[in-house]
């Protein structure tokens, strides 16, 4: 079975383009289209989900997002389940992504736009291959 992904992206296309990518690598992907919808998401999610284990594989966020920035939503996420794996996929200089990591627990990395999707597949998968070997 692949990885279960929620994905937090505004961008239509972007949004259009992981769903095909992952789908295709057989893994299963929710898109939420603002940060409210991210969060809600993931408790709903989270309500179907043994205590000691996450709803999703990874969670992948878009820095700027409409309602709640990716930051927020992290932070929302991680009071929520503290070791769930947060990928930030964002077009915004490596500063203020430094900032937001400074804000953020260990459990965040950071990918900058652009990128190939193959890449972010890639990315992805190897990340959550880590986490599984940590547990």
């Amino acid at each position: 079975m692949g990885l279960q992904i929620l994905s937090g992206e505004d961008n239509e296309f972007a949004a259009l383009q992981y769903k095909k990518i992952f789908e295709k690598n057989q893994h299963q992907i929710t898109i939420a289209r603002d940060g409210e919808e991210c969060v809600t998401k993931y408790k709903k999610a989270l309500e179907n989900c043994l205590p000691t284990s996450d709803p999703f594989d990874v969670v992948l966020l878009d820095f700027v997002m409409p309602k709640k920035n990716g930051v927020r939503v992290a932070k929302e996420i991680l009071d929520l389940r503290p070791r769930q794996k947060i990928i930030f996929a964002s077009a915004f200089g490596s500063g203020v992504l430094d900032d937001a990591s400074a804000i953020l627990k260990d459990s965040i990395e950071i990918l900058q736009k652009p990128f190939s999707l193959e890449f972010l597949v890639k990315k992805i998968e190897s990340s959550c291959a880590l986490k599984s070997t940590l547990r």
